[in-house]
């Protein structure tokens, strides 16, 4: 049953164009509440870890579903690619940097840049875009701009059900949920340092369990 939900948000993901993308953070780590409304590049000066960081967890959750793996390593080029991707194809759509031209959102490199900060990737040092990214992620050496097939994955949300401080950050526990009926996908780990970049945070490690 999970494989086949899998691989329904993978194909909403890939094959759908703009829409909302549901997502649920919680005001106290014990009770989580939807979140109405995400503005990348306009991030509240009081939004909270969980909440600005949400967007994050999905997009590199979703990659490692789809790449079945258990933890997020930076040096798995596809993973780290398909992560960034999904972020710029969900969020990117809002951010006001950007621009739809025959339904490809352009994004500026300096936008890639932002949301990579916040996945702990460095663009200079993840090398060329993999052949399996590029059916949905390209970039224009003219234009500077990444150009990305926009996505949609309204089936599922992120919940985070606890948050706690660790070692020079804060550690994360919740879930990807399949929002037709509230049911957990997989259940995640995670652990956030403050950074100074557009998301106040960076996702320096996260780890799937069934």
């Amino acid at each position: 049953m999970k494989k086949l939900l899998l691989t329904a948000l993978i194909t909403s993901l890939l094959i759908l164009p703009f829409g909302g993308t549901a997502l649920a953070v919680p005001e106290e780590a014990a009770a989580p509440v939807p979140v109405n409304e995400y503005l990348p590049g306009r991030v509240p000066a009081r939004t909270d870890a969980a909440e600005a960081m949400s967007p994050a967890l999905h997009a590199v959750i979703l990659a490692m579903m789809n790449q079945e793996a258990s933890r997020f390593r930076s040096s798995d080029s596809l993973l780290a690619w398909e992560s960034l991707y999904n972020f710029l194809s969900l969020y990117g759509q809002m951010d006001n940097r950007g621009a739809l031209e025959d339904d490809v959102l352009l994004l500026p490199q300096e936008t890639a840049w932002d949301y990579a900060a916040a996945l702990d990737l460095n663009l200079e040092q993840m090398g060329g875009l993999p052949a399996g990214i590029l059916d949905r992620l390209g970039y224009n050496n003219v234009s500077r701009c990444y150009e990305v097939t926009p996505g949609d994955d309204g089936l599922s949300q992120i919940q985070v059900r606890s948050v706690t401080p660790a070692a020079s950050g804060l550690r994360l526990t919740g879930a990807l949920v399949y929002a037709p009926d509230n049911r957990d996908l997989v259940q995640f780990q995670a652990t956030l340092q403050p950074r100074d970049n557009m998301f106040g945070y960076a996702l320096t490690g996260l780890s799937l369990t069934d």
